[in-house]
């Protein structure tokens, strides 16, 4: 036990999740802004090791554990987040117009089991604002931006959204190292995407063909292991080389085995993010990587992580990164150093060198790394 789930965190769960989530932002925003507040941040979070070290897309990665999107939406607190160690830090989800996400209460804690129900609805400042903002701050790792159409509450034809994704980028060519599209939001469409089916997807991937300085792209989309739908995909973006792999999104609801009682669970509205859902995200994981183009893709892989064994077992089922968010709410910012050390150990304890020979290492043998996408089924 830490001292931050000994003494912090029964005092930080007296109070609502959404007010210590904007006051966390808040004092990193602030803390991260001035060079000794990050110098001390370094000193308390940051682990450093080179055989941690990665590069995925052409982009250097000093490490594989990043911050996903959700917490910093609007790019706030980036500085100390990268202080803090991660090897790179997603911010969004960001639209191309400003919006206030869904009513409250949005933002639950299930204790018992360590989980979070989220129904934030993507509010965000809007493209210009957030890209703004991060163009006045430095980061020494990896930035990313999570793009998503806006929360309007109204359907919108496919056309528009495409349109949509187009301008919501294009202020972040010049700040982005790459640029996640989050395709399948399961708190602003329930999971259902334009993207899932038709010619939308290709449509889109020809629009940013268009623009200059397109940073790297990963598609963000609900998480799944149907054939079918992965060859939708890979067929669509097979022409554009600027797409450089996946991320997988929470499927909308709470439908796992929760031990928290279902009188409370079922009144909460929204997605479930967590140690129960990681069983699910893994098996996505290892489906496409087994199925993908090993040489041309990398995943990004999430859901559940609270330790290093687990992003040790997302790395060896495929993911050359990983990220993390709901594990901090419960372990706290030393999870992130935890983590770190834990990878090493667990790669010197399979002989490894370096963090990347760990990358598909469950399937050694069982597949051949470069896959057309033709041999999927």
């Amino acid at each position: 036990m830490s001292f931050y789930t000994q003494c912090v965190r029964p005092i930080l769960f007296q109070c609502d999740p959404e007010w210590i989530h904007n006051l966390t932002l808040a004092l990193g925003e602030g803390v991260g802004s001035t060079v000794w507040g990050r110098w001390i941040l370094e000193a308390v979070f940051s682990y450093v090791d080179p055989r941690l070290s990665v590069s995925v897309g052409g982009i250097r990665f000093p490490n594989p554990v990043g911050m996903a999107a959700g917490f910093d939406k609007n790019g706030r607190a980036i500085q100390a987040l990268s202080a803090m160690g991660f090897g790179f830090v997603e911010v969004g989800s960001v639209s191309a117009h400003a919006s206030e996400g869904n009513p409250r209460p949005r933002l639950f804690r299930l204790p018992v089991d360590e989980a979070i129900v989220v129904n934030y609805g993507v509010p965000n400042e809007g493209a210009l604002a957030v890209a703004k903002r991060v163009g006045e701050r430095e980061t020494p790792v990896p930035l990313g931006i999570n793009l998503v159409e806006t929360n309007t509450g109204n359907p919108v034809g496919p056309d528009a959204v495409v349109e949509e994704f187009v301008e919501a980028v294009k202020p972040f060519r010049e700040r982005a190292d790459y640029v996640a599209l989050n395709l399948n939001c399961p708190n602003t469409t329930g999971g259902v995407s334009t993207f899932d089916e038709g010619p939308h997807l290709r449509n889109l991937m020809a629009e940013y063909k268009r623009l200059d300085g397109l940073p790297a792209i990963f598609l963000k989309f609900t998480a799944h292991t149907e054939p079918k739908r992965m060859e939708h995909m890979l067929a669509a973006v097979e022409p554009f080389d600027f797409v450089k792999g996946f991320i997988f999104n929470l499927p909308s609801g709470k439908n796992y085995a929760l031990r928290s009682p279902s009188k409370i669970v079922d009144g909460m509205p929204g997605t479930l993010c967590g140690p129960p859902t990681r069983k699910m995200m893994d098996e996505t994981i290892r489906f496409w990587y087994e199925h993908m183009d090993r040489e041309r893709y990398w995943i990004i892989g999430s859901g559940g992580i609270s330790s290093a064994e687990d992003a040790y077992r997302k790395i060896r089922l495929g993911a050359s990164l990983v990220q993390v968010y709901t594990g901090l709410v419960f372990q706290g910012p030393g999870l992130v150093k935890r983590i770190h050390e834990g990878l090493i150990r667990l790669m010197e304890k399979d002989g490894l060198t370096h963090i990347g020979q760990a990358v598909g290492l469950d399937h050694l043998g069982e597949r051949p790394v470069g896959r057309s996408r033709s041999t999927v089924v």
